[in-house]
């Protein structure tokens, strides 16, 4: 499974927006382009899915842009990658018994349910949030390998000898 360019481009997005909307003051797409190095058309379709799933509000004309439509902790990224991707699937066998004759009571069809299933938990239990205050250590110059716990708490784990948070 490989996630899309544009599912990848939508979580830097909406990263991108958290960190520069300020008291209400939409951010301007030409900057988030830039900043992002995403092409300005693929970036208009992007917001416009956002923004119909709820993610991101738009304001036309002067003084317009894009806004956080939700706070940063009510964006879950199983959301953000399936507005993109349709539902996460490992394998149809996982969901259809009949595409397989082999299907009943066969391990690899449990192993790709199980799998599908953390994949999705894991996912919907991160939010953008999470992915903001991943960014803000980065920032600090704290050489981080991020690790997320299943209780939804980020814990970081430190790499070449840099601290704990």
């Amino acid at each position: 499974m490989l996630v899309s360019l544009q599912a990848d481009y939508a979580m830097r997005v909406l990263v991108d927006v958290a960190q520069h909307q300020a008291r209400g003051v939409a951010v301007v797409t030409r900057e988030i382009a830039e900043r992002q190095r995403v092409p300005r058309v693929f970036l208009t379709k992007i917001v416009a899915q956002l923004a119909s799933h709820g993610m991101l509000r738009t304001q036309r004309g002067k003084g317009g842009g894009v806004m956080l439509g939700k706070a940063p902790d009510n964006i879950n990224l199983l959301d953000v990658i399936e507005t993109f991707e349709g539902s996460l699937q490992f394998n149809q066998c996982a969901h259809d018994a009949k595409c397989c004759g082999l299907s009943e009571g066969c391990a690899i069809r449990g192993f790709w349910r199980t799998a599908e299933k953390h994949l999705k938990s894991f996912l919907g239990t991160r939010t953008l949030a999470d992915l903001l205050a991943l960014g803000a250590a980065t920032a600090e110059g704290v050489p981080l390998s991020p690790t997320f716990e299943p209780a939804g708490e980020l814990r970081t784990i430190p790499v070449s000898g840099g601290a704990v948070r």
